[in-house]
């Protein structure tokens, strides 16, 4: 039988409304490639992160993915024990306690064909006005881009139903850039062998910071202290990214057909 670590003993000691035996209820929503799900199957970046983490520290986890709404009351009501990946807000933090240590940053980003003219010095002057944005119809990219698309910055604005739609059009040279969140992106382009066509451009257009949360009606804040030093160990060991490299790896087709 495996042995509990002492810090695995003292968290699960401090569990208000759980004992040993039960697995703390995580809940999360459908976002690909953070948190994907197939059937009864729970996948992604961060469902990868979040589980290494809570086996390290040798506490059960079930991880279930919830629409988004329903996940937050649950957290409210105490009825789950945490959530991921959450942004922060004064409103939240009144019912759970978040993580210190950042879990993702998640970026919007712009991605040009390499073969363009398009570059950095471009980008960062916001020199956008000669340029076409493939994006997909009805979804949002932060504050910053969307309102430089109200605000024609762009010369036209490419509207696909599918990122993927986007990706194929940039690596055609049917526009001149293609706007997601970053490891969205990475995704799609490692899933389409377009690694030596598309590039992400730096820096990102707008940065936020996603979270993991605990509920305050069924944690205390020790659980989160001790899944900030083991978030920050990973981190500094290179295991946290080596995490993320490996996700995106084992999404590249294999090219020698076998």
């Amino acid at each position: 039988m495996k042995q509990w670590t002492l810090i695995g003993l003292l968290v699960l000691a401090l569990l208000p409304k759980s004992s040993a035996a039960e697995s703390l209820r995580v809940v999360t929503l459908e976002y690909p490639p953070y948190i994907e799900s197939k059937g009864s199957q729970v996948s992604g970046i961060a469902v990868n992160l979040v589980s290494e983490i809570f086996s390290n520290l040798e506490i059960p986890a079930e991880i279930t993915v919830l629409p988004w709404a329903r996940a937050l009351n649950y957290m409210e009501t105490g009825e789950v024990d945490a959530i991921f990946t959450i942004f922060k807000t004064p409103q939240r933090e009144e019912f759970a306690y978040f993580s210190e240590q950042v879990l993702f940053r998640q970026n919007i980003s712009l991605i040009r064909n390499q073969n363009s003219s398009v570059n950095s010095n471009d980008i960062e002057q916001k020199r956008f006005s000669g340029l076409s944005l493939c994006v997909v119809n009805k979804v949002s990219y932060g504050e910053y881009i969307d309102s430089k698309i109200k605000s024609g910055a762009f010369k036209t604005i490419a509207r696909q139903n599918s990122a993927e739609q986007c990706a194929l059009m940039l690596s055609a040279g049917r526009v001149d850039l293609w706007v997601s969140n970053e490891f969205g992106a990475r995704s799609i382009i490692a899933r389409l062998a377009l690694q030596d066509k598309l590039e992400i451009m730096l820096p990102p257009m707008q940065t936020t910071l996603s979270y993991i949360a605990f509920s305050k009606k069924r944690q205390s804040e020790e659980l989160r202290n001790s899944f900030d030093v083991e978030l920050q160990k990973m981190k500094q060991t290179g295991r946290y990214f080596e995490l993320i490299d490996d996700y995106f790896s084992s999404l590249t087709p294999d090219k020698t057909g076998m």
